[in-house]
């Protein structure tokens, strides 16, 4: 008797939680809707979200270092110094070098072992956080220093970037 009371009592419980799975998912769906409209009614895309972090101007104020093998001399990465780089969802403008469709796709790695294998430099010199956020703009890499602060990667050279503007 005992024991059919508990299976009893076991797929009475089973059967309410069922029910009031089914009664909270309206609730949850319309929950999402309902900020999914408001960030469309705002102009807003998930990815836009995302990607704030990164979006605006950045001014170039150092080299930290470079690869073994460059696409610039120092000299011309020295002049880098103070040009503005401009992060938007359509476009990664840097100097007077335009990279169209960016796709920021993110990734967490390890420091030392990522810029070693992928851009074969230390990364002693860069202050980033281990592990990294490492950004992929397909034709650069944006690394995630700190609020308002970035690494960039550009022909070989790494450089420290703040922003300047939204």
């Amino acid at each position: 008797m005992k024991l059919v009371c508990l299976i009893t009592g076991t797929r009475q419980a089973a059967a309410l939680l069922a029910f009031a799975s089914f009664l909270l998912a309206p609730i949850v769906t319309s929950a999402a809707d309902a900020a999914a409209t408001s960030h469309a009614k705002a102009g807003i895309s998930a990815n836009t979200t995302a990607n704030a972090d990164i979006y605006g101007k950045w001014r170039l104020t150092k080299v930290l270092d470079s690869a073994d093998i460059a696409a610039m001399s120092n000299s011309q990465a020295r002049a880098m110094i103070g040009k503005t780089v401009v992060i938007a969802k359509d476009r990664f403008v840097i100097g007077s070098r335009i990279c169209k469709r960016p796709s920021y796709e993110r990734s967490v790695d390890d420091l030392a072992k990522s810029f070693r294998e992928e851009g074969h430099v230390s990364s002693v010199n860069m202050g980033l956080p281990d592990p990294v956020t490492s950004i992929d703009a397909h034709c650069t890499q944006i690394y995630l220093k700190a609020p308002d602060h970035i690494v960039v990667h550009w022909d070989g050279f790494y450089f420290d970037a703040l922003r300047s503007g939204r």
